[in-house]
C-alpha cells in the first residue's frame, strides 16, 4: 500500500472553513481510509491506502463539512524527493518556518512557469514552488498567492517544519 500526505488548502483559517482534525478522521474512516493521521489544524492528513485518496478527501470535505477546496496529495516518496531537491538547504536548517514548500494542484504551463524566474528567493520545480521568505512571510510581496495567480493554478503553502513532520508521520505509516 501506498503512504499518501493530503494536504487541504484553506482549512481553519481563522474563523472560516472549519474542519476539526478529530471529526475528520472519522470521517475519512468512515469513508474508506482508516487509520488517517492528521497534523496539527492546517489540513494535513496523512494516510495509507491503495485507494485514489484525493477525491475521497475532496468529498468528504464538500459532503460532511461544507468545503469545496482543492486537496493536494503526494506519495510519502515524492514527498522525499521534495524534501531532497530543495534548492534552499540554509534556510531549512537555520529558517525552517520561513523556507515555504507551495504544492500545485498541477504543473503549471511553462510560459506562465517563466514569470517566477526574476525571483531569486522562489524555485519551481516540478509541481511544487519553493520560497525563502528570509525576514518575513506576513507582508512579503512575493508569497503563494501571487505565485498562485501568476501560475493560474490552486496550491496550498506549507512551511519546512510541517513539510518534514510530515514526512516523519508518513514513514511510521
Amino acid at each position: 500500500m501506498t503512504v499518501w500526505v493530503a494536504l487541504l488548502r484553506a482549512v481553519n483559517l481563522g474563523t472560516r472553513n472549519k474542519v476539526p482534525m478529530a471529526a475528520l478522521r472519522a470521517e475519512l474512516e468512515a469513508a474508506g481510509l482508516p487509520g488517517a493521521r492528521t497534523h496539527l489544524q492546517s489540513g494535513n492528513v496523512v494516510v495509507r491506502s491503495d485507494l485514489d485518496v484525493g477525491p475521497i478527501i475532496h468529498k468528504v470535505l464538500r459532503e460532511r463539512f461544507d468545503l469545496n477546496e482543492p486537496v493536494m496529495v503526494r506519495s510519502h516518496a515524492r514527498l522525499m524527493e521534495i524534501i531532497a531537491a530543495n534548492p534552499f538547504p540554509a534556510a531549512a536548517t537555520s529558517r525552517p518556518t520561513f523556507l515555504r514548500v507551495v504544492f500545485l494542484a498541477d504543473h503549471p504551463p511553462a510560459a506562465r512557469a517563466k514569470l517566477l524566474e526574476s525571483h531569486d528567493d522562489v524555485r519551481l520545480l516540478d509541481r511544487e514552488v519553493y520560497i525563502d521568505y528570509r525576514d518575513r512571510v506576513h507582508g512579503n510581496p512575493v508569497n503563494a498567492a501571487m505565485i498562485a495567480r501568476r501560475l493560474g493554478l490552486h496550491g496550498t503553502e506549507r512551511n519546512w517544519a510541517t513539510v518534514t513532520k510530515l514526512a516523519e508521520i508518513a514513514a511510521l505509516l
